[in-house]
């Protein structure tokens, strides 16, 4: 048995976060549903898996409001449940930065689709940058992508103040997960006077999704925040545990037994 597992967003406002709260706990709860789903007064933001009826059925509910009727959610395939249990949780914000005059439901950078993204990056024109965290690159990311070194999102700001400032006019190619960091990376850049901001629509799993190995440029797995840790090209599971001793992500070599982490570059990290 399989389960489905589903990825969404939106930046909208939500005046009363308490009530939308209560009314998808109740919902996820009558599916069967576990995961993640976060609530702020700027929109939602879940990953949650389920049986293929029970995911359907969550998004026809949420779908069927009329603040998210355009809601598009991004989908793979999991053994098993990749969350313990259900948490619907009201935040300050559904994705932490910590710039408050950063709102994607004013302006973003324009939406590039998988399918152009190639393109784009390959343009010795464009600075590509991997708005995700330090560790989260380790395990994979875009040939030629910079990578900001940052330890947590809202460290983003300070990085592109202090490497991107002296030439606001050059393109800026942006990617995340999901494509959710870079809604709120791409408000940012544009707020400080960057003109020629673009993110990947759908974020890398719409690519590894999308775009055949064979045409890929993607580099090594993408991490996710649940027990998958980390997938592939077709939203496949990887290759990756979670370091038993600094808990970062582990590399299993193929026909092998020893683990390689990817932050205490050790092989003895995945001993207990």
């Amino acid at each position: 048995m399989t389960v489905k597992v589903a990825a969404f967003y939106k930046f909208v406002s939500v005046e009363d976060p308490i009530a939308l709260q209560s009314a998808l706990r109740e919902a996820c709860a009558a599916q069967g549903v576990k995961g993640t789903i976060l609530i702020a007064r700027e929109g939602i933001n879940g990953t949650v898996s389920g049986t293929d009826g029970g995911i359907d059925a969550l998004l026809a509910t949420i779908t069927a409001d009329a603040r998210f009727t355009d809601l598009a959610a991004k989908f793979s395939k999991a053994a098993a449940h990749p969350f313990q249990r259900l948490k619907v949780k009201v935040k300050r914000e559904i994705v932490t930065f910590g710039i408050p005059e950063a709102e994607p439901a004013l302006a973003t950078g324009e939406l590039v689709e998988p399918e152009d993204w190639n393109a784009l990056i390959t343009d010795p024109d464009v600075i590509v940058i991997d708005t995700r965290n330090d560790y989260e690159f380790a395990v994979g990311t875009f040939e030629g992508a910079c990578n900001p070194r940052t330890r947590a999102f809202n460290e983003f700001p300070d990085y592109v103040r202090r490497t991107l400032s002296e030439d606001r006019s050059r393109k800026i190619a942006m990617f995340c997960t999901g494509g959710i960091r870079c809604e709120k990376a791409s408000a940012f850049l544009i707020r400080e006077g960057f003109p020629n901001v673009y993110q990947l629509k759908g974020g890398i799993l719409r690519y590894l999704e999308r775009i055949a190995p064979e045409e890929s440029l993607w580099r090594g797995a993408c991490f996710v925040f649940d027990e998958r840790v980390a997938l592939e090209h077709g939203a496949r599971q990887g290759q990756y545990a979670l370091c038993s001793r600094c808990g970062f992500p582990i590399k299993h070599d193929r026909g092998s037994d020893d683990a390689l982490c990817v932050q205490c570059q050790e092989v003895r990290c995945n001993q207990t």
